[in-house]
């Protein structure tokens, strides 16, 4: 993080998250946040059941002001699912109530600039993804990796995901790989 001067530490996230659960009422507040050098143009992510939150620091470092609302957002999917279940719409009325209660808009995409994370992008070279729920076993090789619930059993965070080169030999290794090989990256 030495590169991105200025931006709070987990810890703080952490605690100014647990501020926000205290707030809405969350009787759990737990929560575990960290940046993620990975993130290219998402600015955050929650992962509601593991009680998670990651965060982009290269577009966060250049929008100071956004820190907050970002982790304000992704706080309130947690504390929405821990209020009131798993089977409610990511963005619906009660993620926008606690939202609001926070004293922000409930906005579901960020506005700050990502031109040049997009430029960098483009001459990385292509991947592909094989996203195997880790419960049911439904499979899909994506070019992009989507997270949420799964079509299959209807588990919400369970996918794992291995990542080869966008090439015709990377595809058919990712069709020709067994549960138990998916299974043994993570292992």
């Amino acid at each position: 993080m030495a590169d991105h001067v200025g931006l709070p530490t987990p810890e703080q996230l952490e605690l100014r998250a647990a501020e926000l659960f205290t707030q809405w009422r969350v009787i759990d507040t737990e929560i575990v946040v960290s940046w993620n050098g990975r993130l290219s143009t998402t600015a955050g992510r929650a992962f509601v059941k593991s009680g998670r939150i990651e965060l982009n620091p290269s577009l966060l470092a250049k929008s100071l002001d956004q820190v907050d609302v970002v982790l304000t957002h992704e706080a309130a999917h947690v504390a929405a699912f821990r209020m009131f279940g798993a089977n409610i719409p990511a963005h619906g009325r009660h993620w926008r109530s606690l939202m609001r209660i926070a004293g922000r808009e409930p906005d579901v995409t960020h506005k700050m600039p990502v031109d040049d994370v997009r430029k960098r992008r483009t001459r990385r070279s292509r991947f592909l993804y094989l996203r195997m729920c880790g419960s049911c076993g439904e499979r899909a090789v994506l070019e992009q990796v989507r997270y949420g619930r799964c079509s299959g059993c209807s588990n919400r965070d369970s996918y794992l995901v291995v990542k080869t080169k966008a090439t015709a030999a990377g595809r058919r290794a990712l069709l020709r790989m067994s549960d138990a090989d998916v299974r043994a990256h993570f292992a």
